[in-house]
């Protein structure tokens, strides 16, 4: 039996959306230097009361690899920093399909696990991976029964959308992650912001580390 399992979005889905791709209100809040990658920017906004962050940089490297290995989401626990024991591709499509993924967070922290829809796009130039979050429940409740049996502790994310783009430049290519997320459950929000900008550097420079691996500048 699922319990208290409600994975809609406290914000309404596409004005989230709208906010997070509109240009206007980013801050910056963090530089940092990263090894092997470079200096990674890091902005911050509130968007209709969901923290939002953005980081980029730029790098060698060829675009289309880079989404490649962006998309690559059941093969992440391969190469990424963080601990993803669970990853599935629910649908495929040329341009778009669905996905699970699971983090194992360190005790106390609960692990956390999110559902979503994702596609790809070329818009001039530019590639662009973005996924919005889905209602598991409704969408998919045998695997949601079948993770929550795996991992009985774990919980959903509140909030979980965002995008990578990958635009050419004279210096490279401009990488930039953004993404809109609330951890739930007992985590204030503050801390989960805090957390979640601490990660956003670590995040590229994993990718852009898996993409020289793959022979992509």
């Amino acid at each position: 039996m699922i319990l208290g399992l409600s994975l809609a979005l406290a914000a309404d889905p596409a004005a989230l959306r709208a906010g997070l791709e509109d240009a206007a209100g980013w801050k910056l809040v963090e530089t940092k230097k990263v090894d092997g990658v470079g200096t990674v920017e890091v902005h911050h906004k509130e968007v209709h009361g969901e923290d939002c962050l953005s980081g980029s940089t730029v790098a060698a490297l060829d675009p289309d690899v880079l989404l490649v290995a962006a998309t690559d989401v059941e093969h992440q626990a391969s190469w990424s920093t963080w601990k993803v024991p669970e990853a599935r591709k629910l649908t495929s499509g040329a341009t778009s399909f669905d996905y699970y993924q699971l983090l194992d967070n360190p005790s106390p922290v609960s692990d956390r696990f999110w559902f979503v829809h994702a596609r790809t796009s070329n818009e001039a130039g530019v590639r662009i991976f973005r996924w919005d979050q889905v209602d598991a429940a409704t969408a998919y409740p045998t695997e949601l029964a079948a993770l929550q049996k795996k991992y009985p502790d774990a919980l959903a994310t509140r909030t979980n959308l965002g995008d990578w783009t990958f635009a050419p430049e004279p210096g490279g290519t401009r990488i930039r992650y953004r993404i809109c997320t609330d951890a739930g459950g007992s985590i204030p929000r503050w801390v989960g912001e805090i957390a979640a900008r601490s990660t956003l550097p670590t995040n590229i420079a994993d990718l852009v580390r898996e993409v020289k691996r793959r022979g992509g500048s």
